[in-house]
């Protein structure tokens, strides 16, 4: 089993595809299969920012919570 892409590696890779795809000597169905893998990326992507989002979130909420526990 392949291990999954940081969000970094995700976004170089998304950065060589919209690339290929700005060339003008690729073939339609090289295209498509580029945009497919753009797609997947771009979503997987967005789903690590809202997962790390979250995360942040609940911290925040956590420290929140803890400042004001220790003002009472």
């Amino acid at each position: 089993m392949a291990k999954e892409q940081s969000f970094e590696e995700m976004m170089v890779e998304l950065e060589k595809v919209v690339g290929k795809l700005d060339e003008e000597n690729i073939s339609l169905e090289e295209s498509i299969e580029l945009y497919q893998r753009g797609i997947e990326l771009s979503s997987k992507c967005e789903l690590k920012l809202k997962e790390a989002e979250d995360k942040v979130n609940k911290l925040v909420q956590k420290e929140g919570a803890s400042d004001e526990s220790n003002h009472e």
